[in-house]
């Protein structure tokens, strides 16, 4: 099906004024060589936030069980599910940090990896994610 412009603009604003977390991308870099020529541990560099939408129940929708399979069969394990705007700038390698959440300030961030392809839609980005526990 293809879209009026109206229609797109239409559909890209409800879904962003319906996204009531607030959050930002960690931008990965990898780390340099040492001295013995191993890589150090890569940084994530914080980008300035953006609205976002985040699912922790994964046990909703077609995905149940917080598990599904990829485009290549294979089984992906995952914790929540974030939506944002299309224009957010993001890549495999970064992470997503959810810092509000209802538009309250939550007193400790949840940070995530992406663990599957980013999936853009006509009216937004999703991510799938799983939480990382330090």
């Amino acid at each position: 099906m293809i879209f009026a412009t109206n229609d797109l603009t239409n559909m890209r604003t409800a879904q962003t004024e319906h996204m009531q977390d607030f959050g930002r991308v960690l931008s990965y870099a990898a780390g340099t060589l040492n001295e013995f020529n191993e890589a150090d541990a890569p940084t994530y560099t914080e980008s300035v936030g953006t609205r976002c939408g985040l699912d922790m129940n994964p046990n909703t929708g077609r995905n149940r069980g917080g598990e599904y399979a990829s485009q290549d069969m294979t089984r992906i394990q995952y914790d929540a599910v974030v939506r944002l705007p299309l224009d957010v700038v993001v890549k495999e390698t970064d992470r997503f940090q959810v810092t509000h959440r209802f538009g309250e300030e939550l007193d400790s961030a949840l940070t995530y990896e992406i663990v599957s392809p980013i999936i853009r839609g006509p009216s937004g980005i999703r991510l799938v994610l799983k939480k990382i526990v330090v």
